[in-house]
């Protein structure tokens, strides 16, 4: 086995300055405790670091949340837009279309130091605070809204009613994926818990696509001729 395979890469540089120190101690607690059972105090000293620094360098909690976003949420939206840009061009199918959104997600998620992230995106994203939801639905708007609606046109049967509820049941499956909260494990055993990121994204894609393709009330398209 190579060393690629026994140290996978991760998107956050190895923690030896002090941004890094406190980005990915952040990152864990938050993680763990959700972003408003974390103080900035609780993080300065975990992260050995000082109030000064922590100010400089983001200026508010909100700023240290918005720089982990970028520091994990940038490579992942350019890979997605990249798999999408083949999507657009090669007139790609709507299986296909959900792997180019999957895919990056899922496998960056099961990298060294991705799992934090994937919870820390989860909790974030359904917190109380709107300033908290706003900063995760701004780092992935512009990719999403290009996924959506790259799906939609793959999906001409449905109406805008439905496929907005199915648009929810895609996003909740992805979400309680990438955290993986242990609730299957419990149920069924740690049977499938270590499957590669491949199977688990063909999975998810198996799922959602045959929920998206499902028959909607709309009459199907004749063909001409």
């Amino acid at each position: 086995m190579g060393a690629a395979e026994t140290n996978p890469p991760t998107d956050a540089p190895e923690q030896g300055d002090t941004r890094t120190r406190i980005l990915l101690t952040a990152e864990q607690m938050i993680a763990r405790d959700g972003y408003s059972g974390v103080s900035l105090r609780a993080i300065m000293v975990a992260a050995e670091a000082n109030a000064a620094s922590i100010h400089y360098y983001f200026r508010s909690k909100e700023g240290l949340l918005r720089a982990i976003f970028a520091m994990r949420g940038g490579a992942m939206n350019e890979e997605r837009h990249r798999l999408l840009d083949a999507c657009e061009r090669d007139g790609a199918s709507v299986p296909q279309v959900l792997h180019a959104f999957f895919g990056p997600a899922i496998s960056r998620g099961r990298r060294a130091g991705g799992e934090a992230f994937e919870r820390l995106s989860a909790l974030c994203s359904v917190d109380p605070n709107r300033a908290v939801r706003e900063v995760v639905f701004e780092t992935f708007d512009d990719v999403g809204k290009r996924f959506t609606a790259l799906l939609r046109k793959n999906c001409p049967h449905l109406t805008d009613d439905e496929y907005y509820w199915r648009l929810n049941c895609l996003f909740g499956s992805m979400m309680y994926v990438r955290t993986n909260n242990g609730r299957v494990s419990k149920l069924l055993g740690d049977a499938g818990a270590n499957a590669p990121p491949a199977l688990i994204t063909e999975q998810l894609v198996a799922f959602t696509s045959a929920g998206l393709l499902a028959p909607g009330s709309k009459p199907p398209r004749r063909r001409k001729g």
